[in-house]
């Protein structure tokens, strides 16, 4: 019987790149061959290459792209990059081509509350992959505790601080690296029980982001202030200052807002039920990446 053979889009970011490191370590390994989609196959692909069976030329951007990208694959691993938000140009037509090349399973990484929160990219996409007929599963986390690593390091490194506008909300974190386990988890199984479902992933802790702040100020030796601004000056900020695309930064505006409301707390007790163990802490997270926000 022929391999099973999973494309992972978008293999050298946060989750792309952990599902690949819990794929290396399923005991099926070998029952499956796993392709990573690049836009450029000819760059340095450095922690990738070594967990891959093959590399394929791919870009959400070039339709042209997707047959030969897909040709053999039976699961695919979905994730949008972050400044591509108009789905109907950039989704719509590679979720056409899944279905014309019989995808057995696209296992979309969406967003938590997704289905009540039309205003996101996430929510219409899942809607474009439910009406195409493929076999999907949606995992649906919560906020990503690497978001503080990434896309905030350098307000945490060079300025001591954390510059979110989320109020006094709670957040229920996850790490990535618990979200690659579950994609590996559902890609690799032999069965349908994953099929055409939505798993909310989350951490087992819901905090303000005063008591990040509190977290990182231990781990790190340092003290770590929460600056709560308005929308329109965090707009500026990233947008203006730091460079950040307009949708991208209006994204992060509606996700943090809704931790403002009080609508990102949610817990869900998903990840051990899947994996039989709990799932990291922030502040396991945070001493394991202590270094990602020293001074530099």
């Amino acid at each position: 019987m022929a391999r099973s053979t999973i494309l992972i889009t978008t293999p050298t970011g946060n989750v792309g790149s952990e599902t690949l490191k819990a794929l290396h370590r399923r005991p099926e390994r070998p029952a499956f061959r796993v392709v990573a989609a690049v836009r450029d196959p000819t760059k340095s692909l450095a922690g990738v290459a070594a967990l891959v069976d093959a590399v394929v030329q791919f870009d959400f951007s070039d339709p042209g792209t997707f047959e030969a990208a897909l040709a053999g694959v039976s699961h695919v691993l979905l994730v949008r990059p972050p400044e591509l938000a108009d789905v109907d140009l950039y989704f719509r037509p590679f979720i056409d081509a899944m279905r014309r090349a019989e995808v057995q399973q696209v296992v979309f990484l969406s967003l938590q509350g997704v289905e009540s929160n039309s205003v996101t990219p996430h929510h219409k996409i899942e809607k474009l992959i439910t009406k195409s007929g493929l076999p999907f599963t949606f995992l649906r986390p919560s906020f990503f505790m690497q978001n503080l690593s990434t896309i905030h390091r350098a307000e945490i490194a060079q300025r001591n601080e954390l510059y979110i506008p989320a109020g006094n909300g709670r957040t229920s974190f996850v790490d990535v690296a618990d979200i690659g386990e579950v994609a590996a988890l559902v890609l690799t199984d032999q069965t349908d029980k994953y099929l055409n479902q939505s798993y909310e992933l989350t951490g087992n802790e819901a905090l303000t982001y005063t008591k990040v702040a509190s977290q990182l100020t231990t781990v790190l030796h340092r003290r770590i202030t929460y600056r709560n601004p308005s929308v329109p000056a965090f707009i500026w900020q990233k947008w203006q200052r730091e460079k950040m695309s307009l949708s991208f930064t209006l994204i992060m505006v509606a996700l943090y807002t809704v931790a403002k409301l009080g609508k990102a707390a949610g817990l869900t007790p998903v990840f051990l039920e899947l994996t039989g163990h709990a799932p990291r802490t922030f502040r396991q997270f945070a001493e394991a990446n202590r270094a990602v926000w020293e001074k530099r």
